[in-house]
């Protein structure tokens, strides 16, 4: 079995921007939210928990790093989603709601999707 760690170090020293750091992230999120409504599938609590929180974490970070000056309407939008997204993994969480995780799977997917083709159209 391949070390995940290694894996992820790789994959780090393979991006260039922030924009693809963006994408690698919302990537990791997407992959995280899947496998916690696997373990919820499957009895796994401690699985579940401890994705439900790397992603909780991740989102509270790329919060906090929207740039509100000049993001305007978009960054706004973006925060009010991402606390939807957090309040809604909590919720989650405590009740092992494979619902909320599935709607905010479906909330970010288009976000990611619109970052990597912004990325795509960037590399043109």
């Amino acid at each position: 079995m391949n070390n995940p760690y290694s894996a992820y170090v790789k994959n780090m020293d393979n991006i260039e921007t922030k924009e693809e750091l963006l994408v690698k992230v919302f990537e990791e999120i997407l992959s995280l939210l899947n496998i916690a409504v696997y373990s919820i599938e499957k009895g796994d609590v401690k699985t579940k928990a401890e994705n439900l929180t790397k992603v909780t974490d991740a989102l509270a970070i790329l919060k906090a790093s929207l740039d509100r000056e000049n993001g305007g309407e978009i960054a706004e939008n973006l925060d009010k989603l991402y606390d939807f997204c957090m309040e809604e993994l909590l919720k989650a969480n405590m009740t092992d709601d494979i619902s909320k995780i599935k709607d905010v799977i479906d909330i970010l997917t288009p976000i990611y999707e619109g970052f990597k083709g912004a990325l795509e159209n960037i590399r043109k």
